[in-house]
């Protein structure tokens, strides 16, 4: 139960950046790798995919800090992301039965988009709150703030109980503002200023 937490937690910090918790499964695999007893956890810890997850940092760390291209980019992670949670899941959990282990991959992946959503929640009426003068001091917080928590639920499980249901709860209260910059985010991607006046006229009426 333990390795299953610890992979929830890093699942859900890849949903704040999947390229940064990537590096950070690789330096944790160096020093603990009885930690991983999971199949995909030598394919994770390749030099293939090291080399993969530091062009793909260097590339989030530039566009993520770049206002309208983090939003396409976002777009674009969140296909990826849920799949590196599920596989970081994979890794820390013992090998198990096939039921077993989709429903691992299911949660992992269940994690990370729950973590991507709400970053992508924050990035767009935070964009269209500032407009846009605070992205690169964001951008550098979520990093700081995907490291601090996949550190802090791989060493303290029982943490990432905590983490996932604040985080539910979070969602679950601001589902209509969640809802709101998704829908921008997936179907009417636009200058992010104009998702505050949506909210506002939808709070109005």
């Amino acid at each position: 139960m333990t390795g299953i937490l610890a992979g929830l937690g890093l699942a859900a910090a890849a949903g704040l950046n999947a390229w940064l918790i990537l590096l950070l499964f690789n330096g944790l695999y160096l020093l603990l790798p009885l930690e991983f007893p999971g199949g995909p956890a030598a394919w994770l810890s390749s030099h293939g995919v090291l080399t993969a997850a530091v062009v793909l940092f260097l590339l989030e760390f530039v566009a993520d800090k770049i206002p309208v291209v983090d939003h396409l980019w976002n777009l674009l992670q969140t296909l990826v992301r849920p799949v590196v949670g599920a596989l970081l899941v994979l890794s820390c959990a013992p090998e198990g039965s096939g039921l077993a282990r989709i429903g691992l991959a299911l949660a992992g992946a269940a994690a990370t988009l729950a973590a991507h959503f709400a970053k992508s929640t924050t990035r767009l009426t935070s964009t269209a709150a500032t407009k846009g003068f605070a992205q690169i001091a964001l951008s550098l917080a979520e990093d700081v703030v995907a490291l601090a928590l996949g550190a802090l639920m791989f060493f303290v499980p029982w943490f990432t109980w905590v983490f996932l249901g604040s985080l539910l709860l979070l969602l679950i209260l601001d589902r209509r503002r969640v809802f709101h910059a998704l829908s921008v985010l997936f179907f009417r991607l636009k200058h992010p200023r104009r998702l505050l006046k949506e909210l506002a006229a939808s709070r109005e009426s």
